[in-house]
């Protein structure tokens, strides 16, 4: 299913479409000399078996959260040379269409990175040490604000029992209390990337493992935070229906 299945996603659709023909184009025809397993790895995901017809190298399915689910096509034939094609699983249009493509986006400039080799196939997974947001990318406030803005009042509103159970219903990531009261959750973004949001009585915090916010650069790290704390706090909401809905803050 295309991402211009979502609602109203055909301009959206057009968009992703766009980077991959024009944007991204050269740094995608790297890709045909990529290995797709380690790459599957560093992505989080893993490359399928099955593949729909001959010129398809690999379909890589990358599962960032419960319900969404995406397939990575690349094909690549000797006359017309390579495509890349975005699918999701139909279980994904819970998810909001502004949602699912930034997910698109950010994992298609991931592979275009790849594919330039800007980023290597070497390379362990997440540091066991946090590094706050603002320890490594101080001039980057503007990107924290668009990434928490209102969503900080609404964290600041559930406790450990709620965060726990929205994380578990993610099927992503660990939560746990703190002993002030508060919580923290810890989610594995990518296969190299993990990230912490905790919430308690000193405030807010977003850090990432040490490994990923050197790999990453603040725009990518910021963008994920994005989506996952959406997730979190629909998953939240879900369970206490009393919480507010973000959009009364936008």
């Amino acid at each position: 299913m295309p991402l211009k299945s979502f609602e109203a996603g055909w301009g959206w659709d057009a968009q992703v479409r766009q980077y991959v023909r024009k944007k991204y184009k050269q740094d995608l025809a790297g890709l045909v000399d990529v290995d797709p397993q380690p790459l599957a790895r560093l992505l989080g995901g893993a490359v399928l078996r099955d593949r729909p017809y001959a010129t398809i190298k690999w379909v890589l399915r990358l599962i960032p959260f419960r319900p969404l689910e995406l397939y990575w096509l690349f094909d690549f034939d000797e006359e017309f040379g390579h495509d890349l094609h975005v699918l999701f699983a139909p279980k994904s249009l819970v998810v909001p269409t502004e949602d699912a493509y930034v997910f698109a986006w950010d994992y298609l400039a991931l592979l275009a990175r790849y594919g330039r080799g800007a980023f290597t196939l070497a390379g362990d997974g997440p540091a066991p040490d946090w590094l706050p947001f603002n320890a490594f990318a101080p001039a980057a406030g503007p990107i924290k604000d668009t990434a928490l803005g209102p969503r900080e009042e609404l964290l600041h509103l559930v406790d450990a029992d709620l965060a726990e159970v929205a994380v578990t219903r993610m099927d992503c990531g660990a939560s746990r209390p703190l002993a002030d009261g508060g919580w923290e959750a810890v989610w594995p973004i990518l296969g190299d990337l993990a990230m912490r949001l905790r919430c308690c009585s000193q405030g807010l915090e977003v850090a990432f493992d040490s490994h990923g916010a050197k790999k990453y650069g603040p725009e990518f790290l910021m963008s994920f935070a994005w989506l996952y704390i959406n997730a979190f706090l629909r998953e939240c909401r879900q369970v206490e229906p009393s919480l507010p809905r973000l959009s009364r803050y936008l």
